[in-house]
């Protein structure tokens, strides 16, 4: 019987200090151990920035892109599961210059994507009705 393999990926919207920063160490360490005692079989820290927007050419870009791609597919995900993503948000921006207006989406500062023998199985923050499962609390289940 083949084992199922299991990959992390840790998005992250600043790595600079902010309010959060104790938790994202946390979350980094714990994947690190995990990682290293061989629960998990890898994890990735991505750097998502402020927001992205779809309508730009940075958008376009790999990174821009597999931003992109990756919150379709957790959308996809918690419709298909009944849940509901916690932190990701439209964002609205308007410059003053020039009069533009821009949507673009914004990753909550720290979001969790776990797949299982490359299917996405799990995304954090997320809620099912009144149960919040936060990204600490996932990677205390493992």
């Amino acid at each position: 019987m083949t084992q199922e393999s299991l990959e992390i990926e840790l998005y992250i919207r600043s790595l600079a200090p902010t309010d959060i920063r104790d938790k994202q160490e946390t979350v980094i360490a714990r994947l690190d151990d995990l990682d290293r005692a061989d629960r998990i079989d890898s994890f990735e820290v991505i750097l998502c920035g402020d927001c992205v927007c779809a309508s730009l050419a940075t958008a376009k870009t790999a990174v821009g892109q597999r931003l992109l791609d990756r919150f379709a597919s957790f959308e996809e995900w918690s419709a298909e599961r009944n849940r509901t993503l916690a932190g990701f948000t439209e964002q609205d921006t308007e410059s003053t210059l020039s009069g533009t207006h821009i949507t673009g989406l914004k990753f909550p500062r720290l979001a969790l994507a776990e797949y299982r023998s490359g299917d996405l199985s799990f995304v954090a923050p997320s809620r099912n009705g009144s149960e919040n499962t936060t990204v600490l609390d996932r990677v205390e289940e493992y």
